[in-house]
């Protein structure tokens, strides 16, 4: 009799311990569920503020640098340098359940392999944005120094005054001037690559809220 009351009181307590997992499990699933929704839309936020830097740097590339030597014409680059070549619109995404999942052990209470290799994917695509970030942080770093070689930026307050009628170039010289064109070219390249790995994550973050709805039965 005391082995079967034993027996039945380790059956009991694995039944409510699974009862329990299978709880944190649904909330941590509902969690992400949240948690990817506001990711989309800040990447949808992200993306078009990027495309909207992109157009600026189109218009800059199309000013012509043999032009120059006219005020109008420098003021014209100056002002889409300042406003479109130095911006950063960082994707940082909302990974509060993320954060649970791997540092409470949670993972191990997510049953469905295919949920975890889903968001474990997720996880990684994150990681690779990050890199991305990181390149396009340097290259702003770059477009600055290129930029700090041909502006006269103390000149902003009197451009202010006088629009199209301010001298803002502190050089002419070509290979200067080339330089930071290409600086320009290079940075468009940059953001256009780092706005399709933020498309394509837009896309798999929508699809796996789609997944996890379905999966767990959450409208």
């Amino acid at each position: 009799m005391i082995f079967l009351a034993v027996t039945m009181g380790f059956i009991a307590e694995s039944i409510r311990e699974h009862i329990s997992d299978r709880s944190k499990e649904h909330e941590y699933i509902e969690g992400m569920i949240k948690d990817l929704k506001v990711d989309t839309a800040n990447l949808k936020f992200v993306i078009n503020k990027g495309n909207e830097q992109l157009r600026g740097l189109d218009t800059l590339k199309k000013i012509q640098r043999e032009k120059l030597s006219d005020f109008k014409v420098q003021d014209s680059l100056y002002k889409y340098s300042t406003r479109y070549l130095f911006g950063l619109n960082p994707f940082k995404s909302d990974d509060i359940t993320l954060i649970q999942l791997r540092n409470a052990g949670g993972y191990r209470l997510i049953r469905k392999a295919g949920a975890v290799d889903s968001i474990a994917q997720y996880e990684s695509k994150i990681d690779m944005i990050g890199i991305q970030q990181s390149f396009l942080s340097q290259g702003i770093t770059k477009a600055v120094d290129a930029a700090n070689l041909v502006f006269n930026f103390n000149a902003y307050a009197k451009l202010k005054l006088n629009p199209s009628a301010t001298e803002v170039l502190i050089t002419t010289d070509k290979e200067k001037i080339n330089s930071f064109y290409n600086q320009c070219w290079m940075m468009s390249v940059m953001i256009t690559n780092y706005n399709n790995i933020l498309d394509g994550h837009l896309k798999y973050s929508t699809m796996l809220i789609g997944y996890l709805k379905k999966t767990y039965n959450i409208d």
